[in-house]
């Protein structure tokens, strides 16, 4: 499943149009307006360097996206290998050893003798014993 991609937040869209009233108003009065002060600047000048640095968080983040959903394809391409080759590791065993060799167990199988028995039979049959007298 590829992570979801994220769009840029409605903060950066309405940002966009408030940088451009700020740049109205510096236009009229044709200089740069600071409605911070001093100790903390807030000019058109910051503002527009602030939503520049949100766009390129998102697409610096969408990126890592699209590696991170590349590293968990081969992640699990690398898991599929590994189960399948595990598989047939246990295959191999019952054939050199028998199916009910410590062998099998020892590599994480079930030994024959040790398998539950299905009551598949068993159901059946008492379902239509049951049915029967009704």
């Amino acid at each position: 499943m590829a992570l979801k991609k994220r769009k840029s937040g409605m903060i950066v869209f309405k940002a966009g149009e408030r940088l451009n009233g700020m740049e109205k108003i510096d236009s009229n009065y044709k200089t740069v307006i600071d409605y911070g002060g001093p100790l903390c600047p807030l000019s058109s000048k910051e503002v527009n360097a602030q939503i520049q640095l949100c766009i390129k968080s998102n697409t610096d983040y969408n990126a890592a996206l699209i590696i991170a959903d590349e590293k968990a394809k081969l992640l699990k391409e690398a898991e599929n290998k590994l189960a399948e080759m595990y598989s047939r590791i246990l295959s191999g065993c019952v054939s050199k050893f028998g199916s009910d060799a410590d062998e099998v167990s020892m590599l994480g199988g079930t030994k024959k003798s040790e398998r539950k028995k299905s009551n598949k039979k068993t159901t059946i049959y008492q379902n239509l014993n049951l049915k029967a007298k009704e």
